[in-house]
């Protein structure tokens, strides 16, 4: 594949590859390894807190409670329905 082709050729010819892919295993694999793509990149994504990052994020939502900042659960649930 070239380096020169723009990304929506790119995507086209896949879409036309795996339309013509008639292997169920070569599809499952492909699906596999997709989804292991995004977990790679959420995993990467995260990043662990220092303790003082936490406390600092506890303090801001004890103060967004106290200033009325906040949803409760039930009407969570009613915007949700």
């Amino acid at each position: 594949m070239e380096m020169t082709m723009d990304i929506q050729t790119v995507k086209l010819d896949l879409i036309q590859w795996l339309a013509g892919l008639q292997d169920p295993a070569k599809v499952l694999k492909i699906m596999e390894a997709l989804k292991q793509i995004e977990m790679d990149e959420f995993r990467d994504e995260l990043k662990p807190m220092t303790k003082e990052e936490l406390f600092a994020r506890a303090d801001a939502a004890d103060r967004d409670i106290e200033e009325g900042r906040y949803i409760d659960i039930d009407e969570l649930a009613k915007e949700c329905l």
